[in-house]
C-alpha cells in the first residue's frame, strides 16, 4: 500500500518537528508500506540531522518550490544552519499570513502532489501540521482525487506553541473545524486537543525510537542535570532552577539544543550552566543515557514536548520544573514518568537518594507501537 505524506518539515531537517513523521515512516516502511513524501525544497534552519534521512533509505522524497520567507532566504543565499523561528520576524509573518507564515507553500505544494497521485496512485494522503498550510494541501487533494485523508495535529494552533493573533482566531477556528470535517482520521498528538478537534480525533501521542538508544551514553565530567531542546520563552527557569541549585557541589545543569544570542550571554553569570551546543538527534539520544536527571521545562502554550517522550525513553529520573499543563499532570498520575521540583525533591538530589523509574510503560510510548496503533486506525 502506497501512503502520500505532506510534510513541510521533514529531513535532513533536524530537531524535533520532524521525529514524529519520520519515525511513523521508517517504521510503516518495515511493515511493507510504501512512502511518498512532498515537502519543501531546501532553507535555511536551526539544525540539519542527515542520520534521520539514511533511516528512511528507499523513501520517495518530492521536494516543492515555496515562495514562504525561509525559501526566499535560501534564494538570497542564506544556506548554513539558520533559523529566525522563535524571533519577532516569524512572530511578524504569522500575524499578517493567514493561515500561516508558509502559505507560499501551498500552490506549489499542491501541483506537485496532483502530479506525483496521477503517477503513483496512493492509496490515501497523510498531512501533518504545523504548519496548517500542509493540511489546507491535503484537504484540496482529498476534494479533488476522492481519496482517504489522515489529518494531523502535532500542535492545536497553526504556529506550534504561538497562539494567533486575535482577529485570525475565529476564522482559524471554522478552517479547522472545517479540516476536521472533512478528514477520515484526525489524528492529534494532544489529549487536551481532543475536544478542540470536536471529540473527532485520536489521541496518538509522540514517542521514541528505541534504536536511538542502542548508543554509548555520554560521560559528563561532574553530576549532571541534561536539558534537551531549544531555549524558547522558557529560559528564565532554567536560571532560576541554577540559582536554586548553585550551592550543591559537582552539580551542574548542561543544555542541548538552539539558544539565541541572549541567553548565550546571560549564561555568562552562571557557573554550575553548561552549553553543549547543537547535536544530532543519535548524540543527544546518547546524552540523555549518560545524564544523572533529565529536565523537562514546559514553553508557555505548549501542551507535551517530544522531548518528554524520549526522556521516558531513556529511562534516568525524569525532573519537571516550573509551570507544567493539565496534559502532563494527567500522564504523570497515570503512569509515574518523573518528578515534581521542590525542597523534598532538592533534599533527595543533594542526598544522592535513587529516583525510581517507571520502566514498565515505556513500551507504550515507543514509535514500533505507536506505528502499531497507526496501522490498526488505518486498517478500520
Amino acid at each position: 500500500m502506497k501512503i502520500l505524506f505532506i510534510s513541510y518539515y521533514f529531513p535532513p531537517l533536524g530537531g524535533v518537528g520532524v521525529i514524529r513523521i519520520s519515525k511513523f515512516i521508517k517504521y510503516l516502511k518495515r511493515k511493507g508500506y510504501e512512502i511518498l513524501v512532498i515537502t519543501v525544497k531546501r532553507i535555511p534552519y536551526y539544525l540539519y540531522d542527515k542520520e534521520l534521512l539514511k533511516e528512511i533509505e528507499g523513501t520517495k522524497i518530492y521536494q516543492a518550490e515555496s515562495i514562504d520567507f525561509a525559501r526566499l532566504l535560501y534564494h538570497f543565499g542564506v544556506r548554513k544552519e539558520f533559523s529566525y523561528a522563535g524571533t519577532s520576524y516569524s512572530h511578524f509573518l504569522n500575524k499578517i499570513l493567514f493561515p500561516d507564515a508558509k502559505i507560499g507553500f501551498l500552490p506549489f505544494g499542491y501541483f506537485l502532489s496532483k502530479k506525483i497521485i496521477k503517477k503513483e496512485k496512493p492509496a490515501f494522503i497523510f498531512a501533518t501540521s504545523p504548519p496548517y498550510t500542509a493540511l489546507l494541501i491535503g484537504l484540496f487533494l482529498k476534494k479533488r482525487f476522492s481519496l482517504p485523508l489522515i489529518s494531523d495535529f502535532r500542535d492545536l494552533y497553526p504556529t506550534g506553541t504561538m497562539p494567533p493573533p486575535f482577529y485570525f482566531r475565529k476564522i482559524l477556528d471554522e478552517l479547522r473545524k472545517k479540516i476536521v470535517k472533512n478528514s477520515d482520521i484526525v489524528l492529534s498528538c494532544h489529549y487536551e486537543n481532543l475536544k478542540d478537534l470536536d471529540n473527532k480525533a485520536i489521541w496518538l501521542p509522540n514517542g521514541y525510537d528505541p534504536e536511538d538508544f542502542i548508543i554509548k551514553e555520554w560521560r559528563f565530567p561532574t553530576r549532571s542535570i541534561f536539558y534537551a531542546g531549544n531555549l524558547e520563552r522558557n529560559s528564565k527557569e532554567i536560571f532560576l532552577l541554577a540559582e536554586d541549585l548553585k550551592d550543591i557541589p559537582n552539580l551542574k545543569i548542561y543544555l542541548a539544543g538552539h539558544i539565541d544570542f541572549s541567553i548565550k550571554k546571560a549564561l555568562i553569570n552562571y557557573s554550575n550552566i553548561i552549553y553543549l551546543g547543537n547535536f544530532s538527534h543519535k548524540e543527544v539520544c546518547s546524552l540523555m543515557k549518560g545524564a544523572d536527571y533529565l529536565l523537562y521545562l514546559s514553553k508557555p502554550n505548549q501542551i507535551v514536548g517530544l522531548k518528554l517522550f524520549e526522556y521516558i525513553g531513556a529511562q534516568k529520573p525524569i525532573i519537571f520544573y516550573g509551570k507544567i499543563s493539565e496534559e502532563i499532570k494527567m500522564l504523570n498520575e497515570k503512569y509515574k514518568i518523573g518528578y515534581y521540583y521542590d525542597k523534598k525533591l532538592k533534599e533527595k538530589i543533594i542526598e544522592k537518594e535513587d529516583l525510581e523509574v517507571n520502566k514498565s510503560i515505556s513500551y507504550l510510548f515507543s514509535f514500533p507501537y505507536l506505528t502499531g496503533k497507526l496501522i490498526e486506525i488505518i486498517k478500520k
